[in-house]
């Protein structure tokens, strides 16, 4: 099972990492002449995002239920919120993400909730990546 944690903890690194990183560069060359369209990065990236949402509510669920019987309040309050803000994750990203290959109309996606799910995502992800990897015997 450590085998396993280890390698969902470098795919979470890279694809938070990766993401992370374009959310950060994207401005920088979008509507540029002769560059790419950074949509088009998204739409790639967004298959990767979604398995990552995946694996971020399993992980995190995961780790609730490996909590010990005694342990503190803090540590029940902080894996659940991190069940929590990984559901949400979950939630956020295949609405916007149908609504933006498949809505038309009024069910458009929500851009404000791109930002707040390509700042939030890379941030549980290395964090789970980081905590799979230093435990895997634990999630």
């Amino acid at each position: 099972m450590a085998a396993i944690h280890r390698l969902f903890a470098v795919y979470l690194l890279l694809v938070g990492v990766a993401v992370g990183a374009y959310f950060v560069i994207s401005p920088l060359y979008a509507g540029q002449a002769g560059a790419g369209d950074a949509h088009d990065i998204w739409e790639i990236l967004n298959w990767f995002m979604a398995v990552t949402a995946v694996l971020l509510v399993l992980v995190t669920f995961t780790g609730t239920k490996y909590l010990p019987e005694d342990a503190s309040s803090w540590d029940k309050f902080v894996a659940n919120g991190r069940f929590h803000i990984a559901l949400a994750l979950l939630l956020g990203f295949f609405s916007n993400w149908f609504a933006d290959q498949w809505g038309n109309g009024e069910f458009g996606p929500v851009p404000f909730l791109w930002v707040v799910i390509d700042i939030a995502m890379p941030i549980l992800a290395v964090e789970m990546a980081l905590k799979l990897w230093l435990k895997p015997e634990s999630p």
